[in-house]
C-alpha cells in the first residue's frame, strides 16, 4: 500500500505523564515501545484499528484530568446574571437553583454501572438548546453532570497519561449510537435521504449508500471488522443492504458481517494476517455502554487488542490504535460544540443542525502518539477518515465541505518524527475485575447528587499540548448612528473553525454560529442602543479556549468631548499584539495585564501581552470612560 497524500508533522517535545497505577501490560508490549525507532513518516504506518466504544462524554471521564480542557477551564461559556454553563439549572428554574457537575464515586456507591440516559436527537437537541447550551438537567435528568475521577476509571486515565488524549474531539451529530457509527464508517446520515436516511435514531431501515469499507475495497486495501457473536450491535456495516444481501464468499460479507471468536484479532496478529484497516466491536458488557463499568471495557481495551499486539513488538510498532466513543449518552460537557450555521448545506434535518454534538474521549494509542500530550484541535468521526484517506489516498465523499472546512484530520495527533522508545505501566485490568465483582458483593447506597455541592477538584498540574493550526485576530468597531457593535474574527491560522456568539447581559441570551475557512473572516453586528438603551455584554467562542469578550456602552460614541476606546489583537508566537486606538475626543488610559497606556485623541499605541501558562493566556483590558469598557482575550498561543 502506498499512500497517496500525507504531511510530516513537526515534533515536539515528549513529556513523561502523571504518575500511574499499579500493574502493567505484558512485558512484549513494554519492549515493543522500549526498542528504539528511527525517525519516520506517516509511511511507517502499516495498520490502523478503529475500537469505538460507548455513550461517555469528556467531561464524564476526564473533567479532572490536570492539562486538558476540562472543569478548569477558564474560556466557560458565560450565563447571564454571572453563571456560566458549569452550573446547569434544574427542571422548572429560570435562574436560581443551579447545579454543579458531581462525583460518580464508585468506591462508595454502584457508580460503575451508572444507567443510561436520554441520548435521542430531541433530547440532545433540547440539552444544546439552539447553542444557549443550559438545559441539560430538565433535558437528561440530574444524572447528566456525573463524573468520575482517576481513581474511578484508572485504566482510562492512564492510557490517557501515556498516549495523546484529543480535548476538542466530539462526536458527530446530537444524537444517538446508530448515527453517530454511520458517520465512522460512511462519513454522513443520508441528510438529503438518497440512500434510506436521513438517520437521527437507532432504527436500522436497510441503507443504500456507499460505506467507507467499499471505497477501501474498491482500492485494493485489506479490511476487517472484528466483532463477536455478542456484538451490541454496534456493527454499522449490517444496517446496509449491500451488507445484508451480500453473498456469504463475497468481501462484503467476509469482511464486514462474519461474527468472530474472542480471539480471532490476536490471531490475525500472530499470522502477520491483521489487516491495513481494521474495526472492533466489543460485546455488550464491555462496550462501556451504561450500565455496562468502565472496568469491564478497559479489560477488553487492554486483553482484546493492546496484548496482542504487545506479543508481537514488529507489529505494534507499525500500528495505530484510535480508541474513541460513539457518543456521549446524557453525560453533560461544558464546551460548546461547533455546530453549522442556517443553511449550511448537507448539515440539516429538518430545519435542525445535525452537528457537532458534545465532546468525547479520543485516545491515540501509537508509537507516534507517546509522552501522556494533549491535542485540542477539532475532531468529529469524520476525522478518523480522513486520517485514513491521507493514509491510503482514498477519499470519502459522504464528508460534508463544513466538516472537511471545521474539523481537522487526527494528523497534528502525531510525531512520527521523535517516536518515544519506553512504556509506563498501566493498571492490570484483571485485578480491576476483580474488585469490581467484590464491589458487587456489597449492598451500596443510592447514587444521588450531594446536598452540598462543590466545584470540581482537578488534579495538580499540567502535561504538554502539541501544536495546532489555530490562530486568530479580532477588532470591533462601533456604529453610533445605529447603536450597534460590529464584531470582526480573522483565520490568521491553517485550520478552519467553527465560531459562536453570545448576546449575554442587556438584552436576550441568545447565540450566533459562523464557519471561518482558512484565510476568512466573519463579521456581524449586534444592536444595543434599541435593545438595552446603550451597554452591551457580547462574548465570541472558537476551537482551543478561544473567547474574546467585549463590554461597553455604545452611547459613550455619540459624544465627541468623549474618550472613544477600542482594541484589536493579533495572536503571534510570543504573544497577543493589541493595537489600542482612541477616536474620541479625549485621552482614554487602557489598564493592561501589566502597565497602563495612555492614547491620546485620535491616536493609537501597540502593546504585547505574553501568554503565561504553556502558551495559554486570559486577561482583560479596561478603559477609563465609565461605561464599562472592557475587552477579554483568552486562547492558546501557537508556536
Amino acid at each position: 500500500m502506498s499512500p497517496i497524500s500525507r504531511r510530516t508533522l513537526l515534533g515536539s517535545a515528549v513529556a513523561t505523564g502523571a504518575a500511574l497505577g499499579a500493574g502493567a501490560l505484558p512485558a512484549g508490549l513494554q519492549q515493543a515501545l522500549a526498542a528504539p525507532a528511527q525517525q519516520g513518516t506517516l509511511d511507517d504506518v502499516e495498520h490502523v484499528v478503529v475500537l469505538m466504544q460507548e455513550n461517555r462524554s469528556f467531561d464524564h471521564y476526564f473533567g479532572t484530568l490536570n492539562g486538558a480542557r476540562g472543569y478548569g477551564d477558564s474560556s466557560l461559556l458565560r450565563f447571564p446574571n454571572g453563571s456560566d454553563v458549569l452550573h446547569q439549572r434544574l427542571l422548572g428554574s429560570v435562574g436560581g437553583t443551579t447545579l454543579l457537575p458531581w462525583h460518580l464515586d464508585t468506591a462508595t456507591s454502584d457508580a460503575q454501572r451508572i444507567f443510561d440516559l436520554d441520548h435521542s436527537w430531541d433530547g440532545t437537541h433540547s440539552a444544546w438548546a439552539n447553542g444557549q447550551y443550559n438545559n441539560w438537567v430538565p433535558a437528561k435528568s440530574w444524572y447528566t453532570m456525573g463524573y468520575y475521577r482517576r481513581q474511578d476509571i484508572p485504566f482510562q486515565y492512564a492510557l490517557a497519561d501515556a498516549f495523546t488524549l484529543c480535548d476538542q474531539y466530539f462526536c458527530s451529530t446530537m444524537a444517538s449510537t446508530n448515527p453517530n457509527r454511520l458517520y465512522l464508517w460512511s462519513g454522513m446520515v443520508d441528510p438529503h435521504g438518497t440512500g434510506g436516511g436521513p438517520v437521527v435514531d437507532n432504527s436500522e431501515k436497510g441503507y443504500a449508500w456507499t460505506t467507507y469499507p467499499e471505497r477501501l475495497q474498491a482500492a485494493g486495501v485489506s479490511w476487517k471488522v472484528y466483532q463477536q457473536e455478542d456484538n451490541y450491535d454496534d456493527n454499522a456495516l449490517a444496517w446496509f443492504k449491500q451488507y445484508q444481501n451480500a453473498s456469504k464468499d463475497s468481501p462484503l460479507h467476509v469482511n464486514g458481517m462474519v461474527k468472530r471468536g474472542p480471539d480471532d484479532f490476536a490471531q490475525d496478529v500472530a499470522a502477520g494476517n491483521l489487516p491495513a484497516v481494521s474495526w472492533v466491536v466489543a460485546p455488550t458488557d464491555q462496550s462501556e455502554h451504561p450500565n455496562h463499568p468502565p472496568a469491564q471495557g478497559a479489560d477488553f481495551t487492554s486483553s482484546y487488542v493492546l496484548e496482542a499486539l504487545a506479543a508481537h513488538p514488529e507489529v505494534w510498532a507499525k500500528t495505530v490504535v484510535l480508541l474513541n466513543y460513539d457518543e456521549n449518552d446524557g453525560f453533560f460537557d461544558h464546551v460548546i460544540p461547533p455546530a453549522a450555521p442556517d443553511g449550511t448545506p448537507d448539515e440539516f434535518i429538518n430545519g435542525a443542525p445535525i452537528g457537532l454534538g458534545p465532546r468525547v474521549p479520543m485516545i491515540v494509542i501509537s508509537p507516534w502518539s507517546r509522552g501522556g500530550r494533549i491535542n485540542s484541535e477539532v475532531f468529529d468521526h469524520t476525522s478518523v477518515l480522513r486520517f485514513l484517506e491521507n493514509w491510503t489516498g482514498v477519499r470519502e465523499p459522504n464528508i460534508s465541505a463544513w466538516r472537511r472546512t471545521v474539523c481537522g484530520d487526527l494528523m497534528s495527533a502525531f510525531d512520527f518524527r521523535t517516536p518515544a522508545t519506553t512504556f509506563p505501566p498501566l493498571p492490570d485490568t484483571k485485578k480491576l475485575l476483580a474488585d469490581l465483582a467484590e464491589q458487587h458483593k456489597k449492598v451500596l447506597p443510592p447514587l444521588f447528587p450531594p446536598l452540598v455541592q462543590h466545584f470540581p477538584e482537578v488534579e495538580p498540574g499540567d502535561r504538554p499540548s502539541l501544536p495546532t493550526g489555530y490562530r486568530f485576530g479580532s477588532s470591533s468597531r462601533t456604529d453610533t448612528a445605529k447603536g450597534l457593535l460590529w464584531i470582526t474574527i480573522d483565520n490568521l491560522g491553517t485550520l478552519g473553525a467553527g465560531l459562536s456568539m453570545y448576546t449575554v447581559n442587556h438584552r436576550r441570551f441568545g447565540a450566533w454560529r459562523y464557519t471561518l475557512p482558512v484565510g476568512g473572516s466573519v463579521t456581524d453586528y449586534f444592536s444595543a442602543q434599541s435593545v438595552s438603551g446603550g451597554p452591551y455584554d457580547i462574548d465570541t467562542h472558537g476551537p482551543d479556549g478561544f473567547l474574546r469578550g467585549y463590554q461597553g456602552d455604545v452611547r459613550t460614541w455619540t459624544n465627541p468631548a468623549k474618550a472613544h476606546p477600542e482594541i484589536a489583537a493579533v495572536e503571534e508566537p510570543n504573544g497577543i499584539r493589541l493595537t489600542l486606538t482612541n477616536t474620541g475626543g479625549k485621552a482614554a488610559t487602557f489598564t493592561l495585564p501589566t502597565q497602563q497606556i495612555t492614547v491620546a485623541p485620535g491616536g493609537s499605541e501597540a502593546a504585547v501581552v505574553p501568554a503565561t501558562n504553556a502558551g495559554r493566556y486570559d486577561f482583560t483590558v479596561t478603559a477609563d470612560t465609565g461605561d464599562g469598557f472592557a475587552r477579554r482575550f483568552a486562547g492558546r498561543l501557537q508556536p
